[in-house]
């Protein structure tokens, strides 16, 4: 069975070994063997990268589903969430957890792990979140089609994560394919009235997804 749904393959000695996929979605430590394969995830006070502006930081292991659903948890334990209470109190969180839970996701099971040297990296700052992933796009896949285009640098992960229910939501990390760059622009948009950016910095994928306003300004 676990030959056949390839989270065992032979190696050249025709030895059993766990595929790269196979480790990261069913291994109880897979950086113990990919020692990038983790999120570190940082807030800082202000808007810049200062390492005199950190308030904390951690680095967040385990299979991939323990990954996702802890880096979730750990925007939502840290972004500002005021409040107003005029008539009733109204909360204004900074962002919408549905477009970070996308951009985790797609983080996740689209980074390039054969980068042994470079993990994810989660970035709070006062205005912003940032999402780094290891890799750049692969194919003929455009910063301008990146919405439009379906594209899988690691089939045999998504295809996990597409069954893998969350012990947090109930529900598979990856629901329907290809919507979720959408999911992420249209989602934070209507949020805080700003669409998040994608950018290639070298050989990595960045994604900012802006902070919604304040209401106390």
């Amino acid at each position: 069975l676990l030959i056949n749904t390839r989270v065992l393959s032979h190696d050249e000695d025709r030895r059993l070994r766990p595929t790269t996929a196979g480790l990261l979605a069913f291994g109880s430590s897979p950086t113990t063997h990919l020692p990038s394969a983790y999120i570190e995830a940082a807030v800082y006070r202000g808007t810049e990268l200062d390492s005199n502006h950190l308030i904390h930081t951690e680095s967040i292991k385990g299979p991939v589903e323990q990954q996702i659903d802890s880096a979730v948890s750990f925007v939502d334990r840290f972004m500002l969430k005021p409040a107003q209470k005029e008539a009733g109190r109204i909360d204004y969180p900074q962002y919408a957890m549905t477009a970070i839970h996308e951009g985790i996701v797609n983080a996740v099971a689209h980074r390039d792990y054969a980068i042994s040297d470079s993990k994810i990296r989660l970035l709070l700052y006062e205005d912003r979140l940032e999402i780094i992933s290891p890799g750049g796009l692969p194919n003929s896949v455009t910063l301008e089609t990146l919405p439009y285009r379906q594209f899988t640098r690691n089939q045999l992960l998504v295809s996990f994560l597409a069954k893998i229910q969350s012990p947090k939501t109930g529900k598979v990390f990856i629901e329907a394919r290809g919507e979720g760059v959408r999911k992420i622009l249209s989602a934070s948009k209507t949020h805080s009235g700003r669409e998040p950016e994608y950018r290639l910095i070298g050989p990595e994928l960045v994604l900012t997804i802006w902070a919604k306003p304040s209401p106390h300004g």
